[in-house]
């Protein structure tokens, strides 16, 4: 592959989340700061377009409400799984018809860190929210002492209608979610893995209105982040896992013949300090998985299997980055990186050498 890289911010303090929006008829995509900061759109080609907010930052998960294209959702406040996220919140951000943006609460969930809207069989919508941990003790780093859960919540109707007084009620699915941290939604919206200290577990949304979640544990292993992709072209999507919590270890993990277990085909022989942030599927035409790691190298890199086996390369060295996201424009890939620990947004062009 061949990259071309383009700096598109230096002014977004520990630049973290990365979401797609499309506003009326332009596609765009947005990036939030972890620290404070703003949450920012930006064209397909980098030029910024606006910012959706100045602040307060604490944006783990920047997502466009789905069927919408007026509006966002987010988390809020969440500055630390140490001691800042006690007044954490999931917003939605609504465009106005003068071009400006409301804020409204969504619901009051403290330490959620990451979330997705996944749809049933039936078509209801659902909210499915992870807190990272259940509480903190103020005076103890790393303290994961009380685990964090899952949280699920029925969506219907225009989300600006809940707001401070009038929330969206949610409901535990999960408790005892030791290092809650790890979270990807299929393409199609119709399951969500969560990666936690006891493993990797997919949920499935209701199929009928009276239906009941289906909860599977796919990987027993720590998992900090996955992803899926039909990675040996096979026809069944494998998993791509980071162990353990903000871990050094890259694996690759293929269903075998009993349904629903996967079982470990690879494992990256390099330990890589804080990998952070799976993207997989299809960039410029092959398929492979993109990520950073977030100490040590701090590089960004590409997974994908050729010839029989896997294969680890760097596309950039010493940026940091903590997610990454991949879309399609004008028959080019390009990657957007959200590179912490330099305070870099970059936007890399994909082509074939």
């Amino acid at each position: 592959m061949k990259y071309e890289k383009k700096v598109i911010a230096t002014d977004m303090p520990k630049c973290y989340a990365i979401g797609m929006l499309d506003v009326g008829d332009e596609r765009s995509f947005v990036v939030a700061t972890e620290k404070e900061g703003p949450i920012r759109r930006f064209a397909l080609d980098g030029t910024p377009r606006e910012n959706v907010c100045d602040g307060p930052g604490g944006v783990m998960t920047v997502m466009q409400t789905p069927g919408r294209t007026d509006q966002l959702m987010a988390t809020y406040k969440f500055f630390s799984p140490n001691f800042g996220a006690d007044d954490a919140k999931i917003v939605t951000y609504t465009r106005k018809p003068d071009g400006s943006w409301r804020r409204s609460v969504l619901c009051d969930l403290p330490y959620v860190h990451r979330f997705g809207v996944l749809t049933g069989a039936d078509g209801q919508d659902w909210l499915i929210a992870c807190t990272i941990k259940g509480a903190c003790r103020k005076q103890v780093k790393d303290d994961w002492l009380v685990p964090g859960a899952v949280f699920v919540a029925r969506l219907s109707g225009r989300l600006e209608r809940f707001d401070t007084d009038r929330q969206l009620a949610l409901s535990e699915l999960a408790s005892h979610q030791l290092q809650n941290h790890g979270f990807y939604t299929a393409p199609d919206r119709s399951f969500a893995l969560v990666g936690t200290a006891a493993g990797v577990f997919r949920y499935l949304p209701p199929a009928t209105a009276d239906g009941q979640w289906q909860v599977s544990c796919l990987v027993v292993n720590p998992t900090s982040d996955m992803a899926m992709a039909d990675f040996d072209g096979d026809g069944k999507d494998e998993i791509i896992t980071i162990s353990r919590f903000h871990g050094d270890t890259l694996s690759v993990w293929h269903e075998d013949a009993t349904p629903d277990r996967y079982v470990k085909v690879w494992e990256d022989p390099q330990r890589r300090d804080f990998l952070h942030a799976i993207w997989a599927g299809r960039l410029a035409g092959s398929v492979c998985a993109v990520m950073g790691n977030r100490k040590g190298g701090r590089d960004l890199l590409r997974v994908w299997f050729e010839e029989g086996d896997y294969h680890v390369e760097v596309i950039d060295h010493d940026r940091g980055p903590a997610n990454v996201w991949v879309f399609e424009d004008g028959g080019t890939s390009h990657i957007i990186s959200a590179n912490r620990e330099t305070d870099e947004v970059a936007l890399y062009g994909v082509s074939t050498r």
